[in-house]
């Protein structure tokens, strides 16, 4: 009999409310769709992992860690470089030391550092799980004596963390910074993982690829419901090429409303 698992990204009001400081356009859409899918099939799924991105007010991706020499913040949405805070054109306010070899490392990668609105600050409305997704999650632990899983992301000030798995830098002083070999090992002992949550070319394709790059056994068994996930930016460049690498290496790409079980 075929074991079954989903692992929900990012279903936080910051990213499905249209009131969110972030709200992805369509991830009410979403939500409802997902806690529609979780109550017709609860029978079906055996395990739920849901992550929380999990921020501090100071962050690297916030407009309030960097100024400059005017004493100005960055505009939401723009680019920080390593070369803008080389010339002096943006100063870090916090873990100055770290800023420079932060943004060198994560160029050598092909990213960049986005200036974020602040979202998902620990303790916060806009931190909480969508209660339309934990009403659902109530019903089928209730209905089937199961316990659904939080995972979190996101702490350390000085590094992005789209991925569940790994920061976008990991830091060796820092451990929650670095690969979570153990939620790889939960979800890669079950026959097929859903992959569903916000936002589909950020934190979904980056989770995803460090499943492709570090679990090859589990990326033959994920299931991307891409009717389960809305885009920041539907042109992303970058989150399409690693959906079409996915592809190519077994992960299925189906919606809720077709998936069998």
């Amino acid at each position: 009999m075929k074991r079954t698992a989903i692992l929900a990204i990012d279903l936080q009001n910051d990213f499905t409310t249209p009131a969110g400081s972030l709200f992805v356009k369509d991830a009410d859409i979403d939500v409802a769709r997902i806690a529609d899918f979780i109550r017709k099939n609860q029978t079906e799924i055996d395990y739920i992992a849901l992550t929380l991105d999990s921020h501090q007010p100071i962050h690297i991706a916030h407009q309030i860690y960097w100024k400059d020499k005017g004493g100005n913040h960055p505009p939401l949405f723009s680019i920080i470089s390593a070369a803008d805070v080389k010339s002096g054109l943006w100063q870090a306010q916090y873990n100055k030391e770290l800023a420079i070899p932060y943004l060198e490392q994560l160029e050598t990668k092909g990213e960049v550092c986005t200036i974020w609105p602040m979202h998902c600050i620990l303790g916060t409305n806009g931190w909480s799980i969508d209660k339309t997704i934990t009403d659902s999650l109530t019903e089928w632990a209730v209905n089937n004596n199961k316990s659904y899983e939080l995972f979190y992301k996101g702490y350390s000030q000085s590094t992005e963390h789209y991925s569940i798995f790994r920061a976008a830098v990991e830091w060796d002083f820092q451990p929650k910074t670095q690969l979570n070999s153990r939620l790889l090992s939960i979800l890669n002992s079950y026959d097929e993982v859903l992959l569903i949550g916000e936002a589909a070319d950020y934190c979904v394709a980056n989770s995803l690829n460090d499943i492709l790059d570090t679990c090859s056994g589990l990326a033959k068994k994920t299931v991307v419901l891409t009717d389960c996930m809305s885009w920041i930016n539907p042109e992303n460049e970058s989150a399409k090429a690693i959906f079409d690498k996915a592809k190519r290496m077994g992960v299925r790409f189906e919606t809720a409303v077709n998936y069998k079980f």
